[in-house]
């Protein structure tokens, strides 16, 4: 005498959107880390020509909140949580945005003969495109029915 007691396990997460969690993990600890030593800034003697103390806490607290949010944010992702994909977007999409306006002050200044280093190129085309293949990888294949699946379940 047996019961049937079937079980629906959780479904793993497929690859793509194990990328898209550790990558978000990683942008949230290193905003984290960022926005502390923006904060150290302030203690600077030169403080002055950066605008003052205030701006600059200001900007690094910011930055030390938006850390702690985009952690959450991929905590939800890893979950499926459908609202965490739309505010991943929101934020990727901001950061995108942000991506190609830096890419194009970069390529203007390369028109007009100011002097930019590779670096500095090669960096902001690898932050666009990382990010555009970080939002694409939320909404296609794999990672589409994953989320699908996740909110039929909630």
């Amino acid at each position: 005498m047996s019961a049937d007691l079937s079980i629906e396990e959780p479904r793993r997460a497929p690859a793509s959107v194990i990328a898209v969690v550790v990558l978000t993990y990683i942008v949230g600890v290193l905003d984290i880390l960022a926005g502390i030593l923006v904060i150290l800034l302030r203690y600077a003697d030169d403080i002055d020509e950066l605008g003052g103390q205030l701006p600059i806490t200001l900007i690094g607290a910011s930055t030390l909140l938006l850390g702690l949010l985009t952690i959450a944010i991929a905590s939800g992702l890893s979950r499926g949580d459908w609202m965490a994909r739309v505010a991943a977007t929101v934020i990727f999409g901001i950061t995108l945005v942000i991506g190609v306006l830096a890419l194009v002050v970069v390529l203007l200044a390369l028109a007009t003969g100011t002097a930019v280093s590779t670096s500095t190129l090669v960096a902001t085309i690898v932050e666009v495109v990382l990010v555009a293949s970080v939002i694409v990888a939320l909404y296609i294949g794999p990672a589409a029915r994953y989320f699908a699946r996740a909110s039929i379940r909630a």
